[in-house]
């Protein structure tokens, strides 16, 4: 039998991609390749119109027969086809006037455990969006637009976490950023981080507390609060570990 691809949809990951000039790039969600019997394509919601779209391999090459964009006028038109290099943003063109994309259904392949991360210029359309059934369901958890109570998170960098047991890692490439607020968002797995605590400039360490408990869902920001008037954290420590998977890398923003 032929061996086929199925696509399993991870729908909310929003941190940021490389960004061309001219193009504002929020990572809306990624498709896991794995090597199975039989085909199957899901559905992923936009929630709206988009400008532009890129696609990225991580965790290797992916080869894709045809990536396909269903529209909201019912139309479907394969937007690419080809090799996506591991690490390398790929734009993907959309054909004529058609922006609001429903559906992408993927039939790609790679070497071994593969995904491929999504990421849209929604641009003008942020207003559509925000009108869209499923805002305030799901999209408003996420995006950094549209809400007072969303906070304009900046990418400073990731840790990866390997094994069933929490291990620790330091990230301290924090010079030059005042903080108001941290956030950390697992972007492969859910996670687990038995602690975490900052460094300030003063020297002193304070432990930081989770919202929601210490549960990371995949794709997801997850705010930390700063204690009183510090903010000039040097160093961040983690201890983590991957819930649902062998590994789990974990992004670091701040916000101003």
């Amino acid at each position: 039998m032929k061996t086929a691809r199925r696509m399993a949809l991870s729908a909310f990951l929003c941190a940021g991609a490389a960004t061309p000039a001219l193009a504002a790039w929020d990572h809306i969600g990624s498709v896991t390749i794995d090597r199975h019997d039989g085909r199957d394509a899901r559905s992923f919601d936009f929630g709206g119109p988009v400008s532009a779209l890129q696609l990225r391999a991580e965790d290797g090459d992916v080869r894709c027969d045809a990536v396909r964009a269903t529209f909201g006028n019912g139309s479907v038109s394969t937007i690419f086809s080809g090799r996506l290099r591991e690490g390398r943003d790929t734009s993907v063109d959309l054909p004529g006037g058609n922006r609001a994309i429903t559906n992408l259904a993927f039939d790609c392949d790679s070497r071994g455990h593969a995904r491929i991360e999504i990421s849209a210029d929604v641009g003008q359309y942020h207003s559509e969006w925000m009108r869209g059934p499923n805002w305030q369901k799901s999209w408003a958890k996420v995006f950094n637009w549209g809400s007072n109570a969303v906070y304009d998170w900046k990418y400073l960098g990731q840790e990866r976490f390997e094994g069933r047991d929490d291990s620790e890692r330091a990230y301290v490439g924090w010079a030059g950023h005042g903080s108001e607020k941290i956030a950390l968002m697992p972007v492969n797995a859910d996670a687990r981080c038995s602690h975490v605590a900052a460094t300030f400039q003063n020297g002193a360490v304070q432990t930081l507390a989770l919202h929601d408990g210490d549960k990371l869902r995949k794709g997801l920001y997850h705010a930390l609060d700063l204690p009183g008037e510090r903010r000039n954290v040097t160093s961040l420590s983690l201890r983590c570990r991957a819930t649902d998977a062998s590994a789990v890398t974990i992004k670091i923003f701040t916000s101003k």
